[in-house]
């Protein structure tokens, strides 16, 4: 991995620049499969309606984000991304260029091709955006968030389950029947066995529902939030809702970046630092202001770091930096 430059804040953890090169993104979508972190999508400049179709991988040695070109790469932007058997980036939803969309394209990692599976089971009038993927120990994939219009939102709810496989050449969703609250540029992650929705509202900034479990547990690598967090006090204000944050879940804790806040003080993305545990009780922690101010932004753990690529910033500037999070000894 390229050598870090020196952070510039006292926080216990930071985020601190890459040598690594890459692409000038936001709301693009990124998963790890294997010991590679991809990207995929996104867009330019903040506001554009122009989605990329580039693909990029960044192998754990580090170097340079590599540009994987293959036929049939959709351009998608504010779409979700999950990896699928150490092999296949399953891509859902997103916007097209001309509409919030439900398809699913596949990458196989191992063969270099895309593919188009036939999809079921989804609303004909509506499409995803702002969404979250979630690999769930079923097999299945979770998807939560935006689709369509408030009409649709009503009358379908706010979550379907994914299920099907590459083999079979057939994806289906079936609409999740558990009571969620509509959310946009919220994360999901799973701890124990309870999955945390944040953000993507105004109000109730994390959201819990019981009975999930993830297929892997968190790499070890993210002990390190909760090392942390035994140094920090938890603060008595509810911190405020926020969207087009980053999330990167350990054992019994997540770590909460950047975003968009909804308390109309800031206008710009904020680069404020947060935990969020959920024993002995539910508690948030402050880790400080982040002078990587992001939102739209994406992250990965990657072998023995997490890194965080991309995203727009002050004066809606759409960023190309990929950082890696730093611990103060």
């Amino acid at each position: 991995m390229a050598r870090a430059v020196q952070q510039k804040t006292d926080n216990l953890i930071d985020w601190e620049e890459t040598a690594i090169t890459g692409p000038a993104l936001a709301f693009h979508a990124g998963c790890v499969v294997g010991d590679n972190f991809y990207i995929h999508g996104g867009v330019e400049t903040k506001d554009s309606k122009t989605p990329s179709h580039r693909l990029y991988e960044l192998s754990s040695s580090g170097g340079s984000w590599k540009e994987l070109s293959f036929p049939g790469s959709p351009s998608l932007s504010h779409h979700a991304a999950a990896g699928l058997n150490d092999r296949y980036i399953i891509l859902i939803g997103g916007w097209n260029g001309k509409a919030r969309s439900s398809k699913i394209y596949v990458f196989d990692t191992e063969k270099q091709l895309w593919i188009e599976p036939v999809v079921l089971g989804f609303p004909e009038d509506g499409g995803l955006s702002s969404h979250t993927a979630t690999a769930l120990d079923s097999g299945e994939i979770l998807i939560l968030g935006r689709e369509g219009s408030l009409r649709m939102q009503r009358r379908h709810g706010s979550g379907y389950l994914l299920s099907g496989s590459v083999e079979s050449g057939k994806f289906t969703y079936r609409e999740y029947t558990q009571e969620t609250a509509s959310r946009s540029g919220h994360t999901t992650n799973i701890i124990g066995s309870a999955l945390y929705i944040v953000g993507g509202r105004d109000n109730n900034l994390v959201e819990v529902h019981p009975g999930f479990k993830s297929p892997k547990p968190p790499p070890t690598v993210t002990n390190q939030i909760i090392t942390t967090m035994g140094k920090l006090s938890s603060v008595s204000k509810m911190p405020c809702g926020r969207k087009n944050h980053i999330t990167v879940e350990s054992p019994g804790a997540i770590l909460i970046h950047g975003g968009e806040t909804f308390d109309g003080k800031s206008r710009e993305p904020v680069g404020e630092m947060l935990i969020f545990a959920r024993k002995p009780t539910p508690s948030f922690y402050k880790v400080g202001v982040s002078e990587v101010k992001r939102a739209g932004h994406v992250c990965g753990v990657v072998g023995d770091k997490i890194l965080l690529h991309g995203g727009f910033g002050g004066k809606n500037h759409v960023y190309a930096e990929t950082f890696i999070l730093g611990y103060k000894k």
